[in-house]
């Protein structure tokens, strides 16, 4: 805005100038000129990256440098971890789309910084928890390793690609679909407008309310099990995939274990009833923030006792999985799932069967713990 001197209410200003690359498969261009965002074919819309290229893309990631100019993200990505968009083709290998083209990504390929590799790691062992535990679909996601580099790969659920052409299907984060700024993507005080009222009010305008907010619900509950306390507003979306109908609810994407870093603010992403954070919570916390997504438990024991065998058989299933997990990296991360799912039980008052593990103790210094 600086740069074309144009005003923070000047919509028509803002949207000629940044318009060819708005969220989603939405693109505002000057009348008469052709739409900046376009279906692809994969083998004809996009430029290949040899190895050499993509470790040298990889680097600069890790190292928080500037992208090559021959690799200028063509899709800018919002969020604290520095990542690029690119294009899987058909053979496995990995491109750019060609200038001009408007052409799809396909994938997202996240780099962390140098010294917390495990971060990679540890995402993907929750991504792969989520999809064995949760009837909610989930990103995909792979560990992708070349050279020295290493980074998580992530297949973008808002594409469609039937043989070999790619197309975007719309997809606008609860923070969009809100209308709140990138700044206030938080609902961390009784005032901010990101809450648990306001995500009841995007999930009655799914194509299905009732199994979306089922779905948010069991999302949540994930998030909290596994130590993901930012799971803020531009961490869930909606997706459109079907013309002229309501949205529904996206895949569950992004889930960090954010409680292995000591250097940043564990509380929630938004209240649970009035709690901010796992130590306060209580079941009547919980409660209310079923009855703020929808739910309509009211006095009904019978209801009451279904929720809770719903947290029970959820949280004992990321336990196990948790007990599970092995290999390097790993056992910080399962002993921290595994304490916090039971900090989580004790908080709803319910009682889970937990594996035994070491006591999780916090460490200073974040995801380059590997251990």
């Amino acid at each position: 805005m600086d740069e074309h001197r144009i005003a923070r209410d000047d919509i028509a200003g803002v949207l000629f100038h940044l318009g060819r690359d708005c969220p989603g498969a939405v693109s505002c261009v000057p009348e008469g000129e052709a739409p900046d965002k376009a279906p692809g074919v994969l083998a004809t819309d996009c430029r290949a990256l040899n190895e050499a290229e993509l470790v040298e893309i990889m680097d600069a990631l890790a190292r928080e440098q500037r992208l090559p100019d021959a690799a200028r993200n063509p899709s800018p990505l919002a969020g604290v971890q520095r990542k690029i968009a690119l294009c899987r083709l058909p053979d496995g290998g990995m491109a750019l789309p060609l200038d001009g083209t408007g052409a799809p990504t396909t994938h997202i390929l996240k780099v962390p910084r140098r010294g917390e590799e495990a971060l990679v790691d540890h995402e993907h062992a929750m991504m792969v928890m989520a999809g064995r535990v949760l009837a909610h679909p989930v990103a995909t996601t792979e560990i992708f390793e070349l050279g020295n580099q290493r980074g998580l790969l992530v297949e973008r659920f808002d594409r469609r690609v039937v043989d070999g052409m790619v197309s975007r299907i719309h997809q606008e984060d609860f923070a969009q679909a809100l209308g709140i700024p990138t700044g206030l993507k938080y609902g961390r005080r009784p005032e901010d407008p990101f809450s648990a009222e306001a995500i009841g009010l995007l999930l009655d305008a799914t194509a299905a309310p009732a199994a979306a907010r089922a779905a948010f619900r069991d999302l949540t509950l994930f998030n909290l099990a596994v130590g993901n306390t930012d799971n803020h507003a531009k961490n869930h979306a909606l997706i459109h995939d079907v013309a002229g109908a309501p949205p529904r609810l996206a895949p569950l994407y992004d889930v960090v274990p954010i409680l292995l870093d000591q250097r940043v603010n564990h509380d929630f992403g938004f209240r649970i009833g009035e709690a901010a954070e796992t130590g306060t919570l209580s079941r009547g916390d919980y409660d209310a923030f079923l009855a703020a997504i929808g739910f309509r438990t009211g006095r009904s024991k019978t209801a009451a006792r279904r929720q809770s065998q719903i947290a029970v058989e959820l949280i004992e299933a990321v336990a196990g999985e948790a007990a599970g997990l092995g290999g390097p990296r790993m056992k910080l991360l399962a002993d921290m799932v595994v304490d916090q799912a039971g900090r989580l039980a004790g908080a709803l008052g319910i009682t889970v069967a937990f594996p035994e593990r070491d006591a999780f103790v916090p460490r200073g210094g974040g995801f380059q713990i590997g251990s």
